[in-house]
């Protein structure tokens, strides 16, 4: 039997983001200069998600229970909705301000050092944002919900809506469609999982084959997305009993929804877990075909 040991970010890293800046410390001037706790703070996010980027889906997933267990996003996210403008139902426009979806995307020390510092902070913060969405959406999902203030709820959504759910959902069909691609790169012995992907319709049809059908799955992702849920429905199931199929499919959910890491009991040893969290229920439904053909 499998065992498997959770993994941690380094004790180091954690450690800096205890020491989340509180907005009411400082003045509007004062934030204007970028000071130099503030970039610390919010460069050690920067780390954070770096180690995200470089990690496996079950990893990440390690790493969110580490936040998670902490509450280290809260006092980030209560930062981030002050200083942008979105507590007083002010944000940040984007568009107004210059920023691109390579700023949302991608942040660079060097660069952001040649502009005025205020606008070096709010590039920091605006990338971390999409980071957050991008590596941690349940956590940012808990945080909204459990957001006392309508007004802020209101204008994140919106903002969030309008400048970065665009890009998340076309990273992450993206993502899908690199993963179907290297499929064929695996083992020869193993069926390749049917994937088709609609940017238009933002929509995901995947399926397996089971002799001369294939039992399939849709996805369809939400304008909203990360904070409205992924729609996962049942197109056709094939050797696999209802009550077990339906129990997958709330489990493909909740992995999109949380990132809750799942490795399905039935899988052998000799099977390896699928990285991708959208497809993660493919690779039980796929061995329990193969076990009941």
């Amino acid at each position: 039997m499998l065992t498997f040991v959770a993994a941690n970010l380094p004790d180091e890293l954690l450690s800096l983001l205890l020491n989340a800046p509180n907005p009411d410390d400082y003045t509007d001037e004062d934030l204007a200069q970028f000071p130099v706790a503030i970039r610390s703070y919010l460069l050690a996010w920067h780390l954070v998600f770096d180690a995200y980027s470089k990690a496996s889906f079950r990893v990440r997933s390690d790493y969110t229970e580490n936040l998670r267990g902490g509450k280290h996003l809260d006092p980030l996210l209560r930062f981030l909705v002050d200083v942008l403008g979105h507590a007083l139902a002010r944000a940040l426009d984007l568009d107004k301000e210059g920023f691109t979806a390579e700023h949302i995307r991608s942040y660079s020390i060097d660069l952001a050092d040649s502009e005025p510092a205020e606008r070096g902070m709010n590039w920091l913060l605006i990338h971390l944002f999409y980071l957050i969405l991008k590596y941690i959406p349940g956590l940012f999902k808990m945080w909204y919900l459990d957001c006392g203030s309508k007004q802020t709820k209101n204008t994140i959504q919106v903002w969030m809506q309008r400048f970065f759910s665009p890009l998340i959902i076309s990273d992450a069909l993206d993502e899908v469609v690199e993963w179907s691609s290297q499929q064929e790169e695996g083992d020869a012995d193993i069926q390749e999982i049917i994937v088709k992907v609609s940017k238009k319709s933002r929509e995901i049809t995947a399926g397996y084959p089971v002799d001369d059908d294939a039992a399939t799955i849709s996805l369809h992702v939400p304008e909203s997305y990360p904070l409205d849920p992924v729609d996962v429905v049942s197109v056709k199931r094939v050797a696999v009993k209802e009550d077990k199929w339906q129990s997958w499919l709330k489990a493909t959910k909740a992995v999109i929804m949380f990132g809750v890491s799942i490795h399905p009991p039935i899988l052998p040893p000799q099977q390896p877990f699928v990285a991708h969290p959208i497809l993660t229920l493919f690779v039980s439904c796929r061995t329990a075909a193969s076990s009941t053909a």
